[in-house]
């Protein structure tokens, strides 16, 4: 979230990680949708923008995880 509570970043990636690009065009076409229905059962002053993006973090861990048996060897 920003500061102002205006801008949330989500950050996703889809079972088995296949497809990922196109799983978050979705996301991105649908975000009007999603809001709608968060506005419903969210009580917030603004909901936020969504802003959707990949999740690299696991093929960061992998990264980091391959440097260290590397090391260990």
């Amino acid at each position: 979230m920003s500061q102002d509570l205006k801008i949330a970043k989500a950050y996703v990636l889809p079972l088995g990680g296949k497809n990922a690009e196109e799983s978050i065009k979705v996301l991105k076409e649908s975000s009007f949708l999603i809001r709608k229905i968060l506005s419903k059962r969210v009580s917030m002053k603004f909901l936020p923008k969504l802003l959707f993006r990949k999740d690299e973090s696991f093929e960061y861990a992998e990264k980091i995880e391959n440097l260290i048996k590397q090391t260990n060897k």
